[in-house]
């Protein structure tokens, strides 16, 4: 049994396009090759051409070691693989129409953002010092990140919609966001409006960023370009939900912002947290209670089955 029939939840499912997320849609991907190992990890290349750390036993994310352009030749040599008409990007139509046929969970595309992909391509050392050295560089790679995402969804929609577009960014930390607002500004936002603008003409009203971290500086940008809805509101970076809905309405969509550190705790604390949030984002609508990143491993079954019943009960009665 899944966690989502365990907690009679609705899933959400991605299109099994080969479109990328956390990874550069390459097609073909890099051969991955193991250039070194001990006993706790391996250092791979991987299907992105990044060279990175893993721990065997999976307990960690990946460290990043080495990335693949350094120089515009680099680039050159590879963005070829980034061709939006590549057929082995894509499904069996029929087979997948079928599949959908009567389909009661939400069905979503994801895509490597404006920042996500070059960040892929240079680390974030890197990209930083690029915006600068080289802008007609960047503004290149966006121009295939255009091409590539336009094309993939003129190619996808006419055969099945998702219900929404979601975008990795990931693009902040804990103190702001990891470039400027003027350069978000300047290398993101002609891209984003572009992209948004043409997924919204081919028939999917609702544009998903994602990116942890505290973000309030860009919430105005990436409304600016088009985008209608945020995940996560990482609680540990101050985004606070119910401050978000008062300053901006119900103009986007807020999807978690639940702190996942008051589940580790006891049940009042999550009662505490669940109910200074969750009964004022659902009475104005517009929201998707969640907690603000993945689930770690120090909340106890226990206490996620109590929140998740605290949450089913509020939402029901609203």
């Amino acid at each position: 049994m899944s966690p989502e029939q365990y907690f009679e939840m609705g899933a959400c499912a991605g299109l099994p396009v080969y479109s990328g997320l956390t990874d550069t849609p390459f097609w073909p991907p890099f051969e991955e090759e193991v250039l070194s190992e001990d006993e706790n990890s391996r250092v791979v290349r991987n299907g992105c051409g990044i060279v990175c750390r893993n721990l065997k036993d999976n307990s960690s994310m990946p460290q990043f070691l080495d990335f693949p352009v350094k120089t515009r030749d680099d680039w050159e040599q590879m963005k070829w693989r980034l061709d939006p008409d590549t057929p082995q990007r894509y499904p069996d139509w029929e087979e997948l129409k079928k599949q959908y046929e009567g389909r009661d969970y939400v069905l979503q595309m994801t895509i490597c953002g404006a920042y996500g992909l070059p960040r892929n391509l240079f680390g974030e050392a890197d990209l930083a010092l690029m915006y600068y050295d080289d802008p007609k560089l960047i503004h290149d790679i966006l121009r295939v990140w255009l091409r590539l995402y336009k094309g993939m969804f003129s190619n996808t929609f006419p055969h099945v919609k998702p219900d929404f577009v979601f975008i990795w960014e990931d693009m902040a930390y804990k103190n702001g966001p990891l470039i400027s607002p003027r350069m978000v500004e300047e290398f993101m936002l002609p891209y984003h409006t572009e992209l948004i603008e043409h997924i919204k003409k081919l028939g999917v009203e609702t544009v998903l960023v994602d990116s942890d971290g505290d973000i309030r500086l860009l919430i105005d940008i990436f409304l600016k370009a088009g985008a209608n809805a945020i995940f996560p509101f990482e609680a540990a970076a101050n985004m606070d939900p119910v401050a978000t809905r008062e300053k901006y309405g119900d103009s986007f969509l807020i999807w978690g912002g639940i702190d996942k550190r008051e589940l580790s705790k006891d049940f009042a604390s999550i009662e505490r947290e669940v109910m200074k949030k969750v009964p004022k984002l659902m009475e104005v609508g517009g929201y998707i209670p969640s907690l603000d990143h993945a689930c770690p491993p120090d909340i106890s079954f226990e206490n996620y089955k109590f929140y998740n019943k605290l949450v089913r009960e509020i939402c029901e009665g609203s």
